[in-house]
């Protein structure tokens, strides 16, 4: 069973483009998902942040903090000719919870959304911040 903690921030690697050829490249949609896991918890996130591949924030994606109930998910969407973020794009999601939760998956969806086939992948976030209960 995974260790339950009381929050984290995490990491999401996102792409607006990505070159098949020195001279061409292929636009992309980019999904944030952001699944609720844990089957007893609500947990909250509190900031979703889009930056561009020279760190710095492009946008903040939520208002206001949002509950996400056990097994909810929250997605959001950056659209195919949104190309602002560049090749090294990333979301940062932080969440919180008053009770230990376990972690939620955050995941970017990138596709070329073309209608033809085209590159279709995911990320998987990394966490670089966690905090404990004490």
């Amino acid at each position: 069973m995974s260790k339950k903690v009381l929050g984290e921030s995490i990491y999401v690697p996102a792409y607006s483009r990505i070159f098949s050829y020195p001279q061409r490249s292929d636009l992309l949609a980019a999904t944030l998902a952001v699944h609720n896991v844990d089957p007893e918890t609500a947990i909250t996130l509190t900031r979703v942040d889009y930056h561009g591949e020279d760190g710095k924030v492009l946008r903040s994606l939520l208002e206001q903090p949002l509950e996400l109930a056990p097994f909810q998910s929250k997605t959001v969407l950056i659209p195919i000719n949104d190309t602002s973020g560049g090749v090294g794009a990333n979301f940062i999601v932080e969440w919180s919870s008053d009770a230990p939760a376990l972690s939620p998956i955050a995941e970017a969806i990138m596709t070329s959304g073309s209608g033809g086939p085209g590159p279709s992948f995911t990320t998987r976030g990394r966490v670089i911040e966690r905090r404990h209960a004490e």
